[in-house]
């Protein structure tokens, strides 16, 4: 298989892979949010929601059908190709999705203004602990001492980059940054990580903390921040194998390099699509409205309650994710300097997204913006 192939047919399946995640997205939010609008539960199985999603559904199948036959046709030997395929997948169902929701806010209700917190404080502690977390700092620091014995058989120049034609392209020397260079990016990439996982067990403020819905929160949590560690150690690899590469002749495997990742995003797309935004997919018991009695406090519950959810009451509203509409820009972007919540779910798609109006998101952009920086001036001092 020459390199051409190698590439192209990964690309190829990236973009079925993101057409099919597209294709479900809205039936994987909360029953009683639709193309982030806080709806009626039933809503999204009527006629009009039906229709909604269909059309939805068709515009983002035909962008997908586009994007791949542009990959498949030529690919990385044409690069803007490849660009326009990227951008026709994800500019169309960007489009598909604002046409959909603008349809969908006539149908909008208020959802319950009562909000559930814990009368203890949440434990942020890890999964596997700070073993488990060491785990990728392990490798790249095992890595780091490997090159450090074998220093003098390091090439004084080696190349780092290769082309299609798998000629190197671009060299690097042997200096602390050139050698060490990898292992350094990497470290940077897994503290974020590491710092994102932590983020979502302390700064999210929970939709659910009794009943069914409650424990199926807390474990989609806990899944997302698995991902975050897999991740890690992912990167970790990945960095480690980079840095070995000047102590072996020619390219480095780049079947291997693409292949992992694209096993790990597809593990992790089934694992979330099976558990819905919020555990709202695994929970036994529907969630849908705010169902337990009012209790002195507004309804709070302590945190490891599991009292059963009684029948719902015909004044009840959609709970959503407890958060109003008016603070959604676009349903993609919440907007609230009043919530001290960091983190909150998305409302279109699976996982979390950030809480612009705390001024602790923009650090959070920064260092995001900061990383590639950084990591690009270790790579211009490796190369000099």
């Amino acid at each position: 298989m020459d390199s051409y192939t190698m590439l192209v047919l990964p690309f190829a399946g990236i973009v079925v892979l993101i057409g099919g995640l597209l294709f479900w997205l809205p039936r994987l939010t909360r029953p009683d949010l639709y193309f982030a609008v806080t709806v009626p539960a039933d809503f999204r199985d009527s006629t009009e929601g039906r229709a909604i999603l269909g059309r939805y559904r068709m515009l983002t199948l035909l962008c997908s059908i586009v994007a791949l036959t542009l990959v498949l046709a030529d690919g990385v030997r044409w690069p803007l190709a490849l660009i326009a395929a990227i951008v026709i997948q994800e500019s169309g169902s960007l489009a598909a999705y604002l046409s959909c929701r603008r349809r969908v806010i006539p149908h909008a209700v208020e959802p319950v203004a009562v909000r559930e917190a814990a009368l203890e404080a949440r434990p942020a502690h890890l999964p596997g602990g700070w073993r488990l977390q060491a785990g990728p700092f392990i490798l790249l620091g095992a890595a780091a001492l490997y090159l450090n014995q074998r220093w003098t058989d390091i090439p004084v120049r080696f190349p780092i980059h290769w082309g299609l034609d798998n000629q190197p392209n671009g060299w690097a020397f042997r200096t602390p940054a050139g050698v060490y260079g990898p292992l350094i990016e990497g470290a940077l990439v897994c503290l974020m990580m590491a710092g994102l996982a932590y983020g979502v067990l302390r700064w999210t403020r929970p939709v659910r903390i009794s009943g069914t819905g409650g424990e199926a929160e807390r474990h989609f949590r806990r899944t997302v921040v698995l991902v975050l560690v897999s991740v890690e150690y992912l990167m970790a690899i990945m960095f480690a194998g980079m840095s070995l590469l000047p102590l072996r002749p020619g390219p480095p495997p780049i079947a291997a390099m693409i292949a992992l990742p694209i096993v790990l995003v597809t593990i992790v797309i089934i694992v979330l699509v099976r558990q819905g935004q919020g555990g709202s997919r695994r929970a036994t018991v529907a969630t849908v409205y705010d169902r337990r009695p009012t209790v002195a406090g507004g309804g709070v519950y302590p945190e490891g309650d599991r009292r059963p959810e009684s029948p719902a009451e015909p004044s009840a509203r959609p709970v959503g994710d407890r958060t109003a509409d008016r603070y959604w820009k676009a349903g993609l972007f919440y907007v609230n300097p009043d919530d001290p919540a960091l983190f909150i779910e998305k409302r279109f798609g699976v996982g979390y997204t950030i809480n612009f109006g705390r001024p602790g998101s923009w650090v959070i952009l920064g260092l995001i913006v900061l990383l590639p920086l950084i990591i690009g001036l270790v790579i211009k001092a490796a190369t000099k």
